[in-house]
């Protein structure tokens, strides 16, 4: 009677024991995963800031390159503007087909 007490002791211990570590490991899985996750939400922001600080700065240098090519200050950035109006209607007319790859690389990402 003892030796099947120590065994249903034992086999008790093991097994809070083996429960432990496998919520360990989830939470451990879990925050992996997490920190993951965030890290690409952060480069993705950064790289989107970069890429907006580098539209805006680049096209007010292609309006000065053109004022002078144009002699017109008004030429200059009115075309530039044209271009990022054109740019616009393009980006609205496609929107949902935009929409559809940024959701579907967002999931793979998220998913991966």
């Amino acid at each position: 009677m003892s030796e099947s007490a120590d065994f249903f002791g034992d086999a008790k211990k093991e097994l809070e024991a083996y429960i432990e570590n496998r919520i360990l490991l989830a939470k451990m899985q879990a925050t992996h995963q997490l920190s993951q996750k965030m890290a690409i939400v952060v480069v993705f922001t950064l790289i989107l800031t970069l890429l907006g600080f580098a539209l805006v700065f680049g096209g007010i240098t292609t309006a000065y390159y053109l004022t002078d090519l144009t002699g017109s200050l008004v030429k200059g950035f009115g075309y530039v503007a044209a271009f990022f109006g054109v740019t616009l209607c393009v980006l609205l007319l496609f929107r949902k087909k935009l929409i559809t790859q940024v959701v579907n690389l967002i999931i793979k990402l998220l998913f991966k």
